[in-house]
């Protein structure tokens, strides 16, 4: 799991400072597991903080430079007990001038945990802002090593080199330099990872023979990719260390999994560990040969021969498209070109279901018209709103809790999936400022690939508790107060 992080800091203190007057400490977390096997090791999680260093206020330090400090502490919780923890002050990347200053350093600590399920919290302040309150965020960890082959987490990074001492940034040999966040721009033409494997040899046996798989697949469809695939054999041993790149210069923009996957003689998974990144590519354009093959007249779409009818079921589409299928589409609607939405369309099915497309295409259709009898609002359709986008793209969610009453807090919506493909425990926040037009907006998710906003809270209570600086909602978490239900209803859902 990884998660954004924004923190207003207002700098008000009797100390020299640079000349940034307001700033919202901006940071990215992101953790990771791994395994030590062998007796009487214990498993550890890595986390990685990384700040940037234009959103820190500054105070000049003893050697005449200016420096930031945050202070730090990161608590692993079962219920209220704290099972391991960490409490420290990080100090900045030192300058000389605060006028100009850009990029990011990062912190990476390691903790021990047994196997179990942790509520990981993170606290973060800034030493120069002690007016503003703490930020915190919680999200819930697994930690999960059976005696039995697995993997650890599977990290992107910058940039390895063999280590020839041991540091914190060194694991099993090399010095490892992860990325700052899962996003690969344009100017990033590789994608670059490390993860390990356990008990291969355990389970195995001595210098057995798996292959071990390595593919990009669609974070929307979990369909494999063309040219992103590659196989490696591997010798069973206690632990084994991947490092690889993948070219990624022609990988569409859009979100997606790199997934490592490990089978045995008999062709059956044994392991399987997904990493989540998005891409951008603004310069890359879709293949038209093999859907321009397509003869209309042989398959379902061709059927729909209205302008207006083919145009609208294309739309429908958005909440389980590719970004590159989205972007192509918004195109294609705007032409008359009949044949081609045809040809697009039944290419888009046949992609989800090579057998039958069309019955494919009849059941979602099916939750389309569900979803604007139900979420349709006065300026969109059904499809097109937030909760239909959802329900659209995750099917229904196993709780619902629906507050339109609550004191001093504006119409909210929670939704709670038990599992969304292999997420565990995710939910989604949506409100609306008058409920008579039923346009509730997502606010919150944490599912992977969702909007994360820890502020939900502070959005829903507004009515409350007003806004009152220059980012607009308080940037704290809405006082406790009778009758303040969204938090009690998110963590302990109906």
């Amino acid at each position: 799991m990884k998660k954004f992080l924004f923190v207003c800091l207002m700098v008000i203190m009797g100390v020299t400072v640079s000349a940034q007057q307001k700033k919202a400490l901006n940071s990215y977390i992101s953790y990771a597991t791994f395994n030590m096997p062998g007796e009487g090791s214990t498993p550890y999680v890595e986390t990685y903080i990384t700040f940037d260093k234009a959103s820190l206020a500054y105070v000049k330090n003893a050697s005449g430079q200016f420096s930031a400090t945050i202070n730090v502490t990161i608590m692993f919780k079962q219920g209220e007990s704290v099972k391991n923890f960490g409490k420290y002050s990080l100090s900045s990347p030192a300058v000389a001038d605060t006028a100009n200053i850009s990029g990011f350093f990062m912190d990476m600590q390691r903790y021990s945990l047994p196997n179990g399920t942790y509520s990981l919290e993170v606290i973060l302040e800034d030493e120069n802002n002690k007016s503003e309150k703490p930020f915190k965020v919680t999200d819930q960890l697994l930690m999960d090593f059976p005696e039995k082959f697995c993997f650890s987490s599977i990290i992107g990074l910058e940039s390895f080199s063999k280590a020839d001492t041991e540091s914190n940034m060194s694991k099993n040999g090399y010095n490892l330099i992860p990325m700052i966040m899962p996003f690969y721009p344009e100017t990033v033409n590789k994608l670059t990872f490390y993860a390990e494997i356990y008990n291969a040899k355990k389970q195995l046996g001595d210098n057995e023979k798996y292959l071990l798989n390595t593919y990009i697949c669609a974070f929307e469809n979990n369909a494999k990719l063309n040219n992103y695939y590659f196989t490696k054999r591997m010798t069973a041993k206690d632990i084994d260390v991947i490092i690889n790149s993948m070219d990624i210069t022609n990988l569409p923009s859009g979100n997606y999994y790199l997934v490592i996957e490990a089978r045995d003689r008999n062709n059956e998974i044994i392991g399987l560990n997904r990493y989540f990144f998005q891409r951008s590519n603004p310069y890359y354009q879709i293949d038209n040969t093999m859907m321009a093959s397509i003869n209309t007249n042989e398959v379902f779409s061709g059927k729909i021969n209205n302008l207006d009818t083919i145009r609208e079921y294309i739309k429908t589409l958005a909440p389980i498209s590719t970004l590159v299928e989205k972007d192509y589409a918004d195109e294609l609607v705007r032409t008359d070109d009949i044949t081609t939405m045809q040809q697009y369309f039944y290419t888009f099915w046949s992609s989800r279901n090579r057998v039958d497309p069309k019955q494919a295409w009849l059941d979602y259709y099916t939750q389309v018209q569900r979803v604007n009898a139900s979420f349709k609002t006065i300026n969109c359709k059904g499809f097109e709103s937030d909760r239909g986008v959802v329900f659209l793209k995750y099917g229904a969610p196993d709780r619902i809790v629906q507050s339109y009453s609550e004191p001093g807090a504006f119409p909210y919506e929670i939704w709670h999936y038990y599992t969304l493909g292999s997420q565990r425990n995710k939910k989604f926040v949506f409100m609306t400022r008058d409920i008579v037009t039923n346009d509730f907006k997502l606010i919150h998710s944490d599912a992977i690939g969702e909007l994360s906003n820890f502020r939900w809270t502070n959005e829903i209570y507004q009515r409350t508790y007003g806004t009152y600086n220059d980012y607009g909602v308080d940037e704290s978490v809405n006082p406790d107060s009778y009758g303040d239900k969204a938090l009690d209803y998110y963590n302990n859902p109906r």
